[in-house]
């Protein structure tokens, strides 16, 4: 199951602040969706993206652990880890992630890719430009 299937207004929020820079404004509805969205996947990656890029590094880290630990028994997009390690900014794990959801066919990517803010520290690297272009993206 994708992640998108499960999108909350406060999920929405916590992207519209985060978008307008207040990522601290933005943890408390990521925190409130998590609860309510029983650890959808997506937001919980938002979640760790907001403590990764405010400072947090320990909480961000600890989730990461948890996707990691899960995807040795059930199904965690491999996107949702690279966001994790954009966040942290791990770019070498971040795209090693992005090159398994492709590899995978993982319908995050092309759903979150071209649009996703979480994506904006990868998009200046050649990797990124060559994901897009063998998923027949433009430009």
């Amino acid at each position: 199951m994708s992640s998108r299937t499960q999108t909350t207004g406060r999920d929405i929020i916590g992207w519209v602040l985060e978008g307008s820079g207040q990522t601290v404004e933005a943890i408390p509805w990521y925190q409130k969706s998590v609860e309510s969205s029983q650890n959808n996947s997506d937001t919980v990656a938002s979640l760790a993206y907001a403590y990764a890029t405010t400072g947090k590094q320990a909480e961000a880290q600890k989730i990461l652990h948890d996707f990691l630990q899960q995807s040795e028994t059930v199904y965690v997009s491999p996107y949702m880890i690279a966001v994790v390690y954009a966040g942290l900014g791990n770019k070498d794990q971040a795209f090693e992630y992005l090159e398994k959801a492709y590899q995978e066919r993982s319908p995050d990517l092309p759903y979150f890719l071209r649009a996703d803010l979480r994506m904006d520290g990868l998009r200046s690297d050649p990797r990124f430009q060559d994901l897009l272009r063998r998923m027949n993206f433009p430009k």
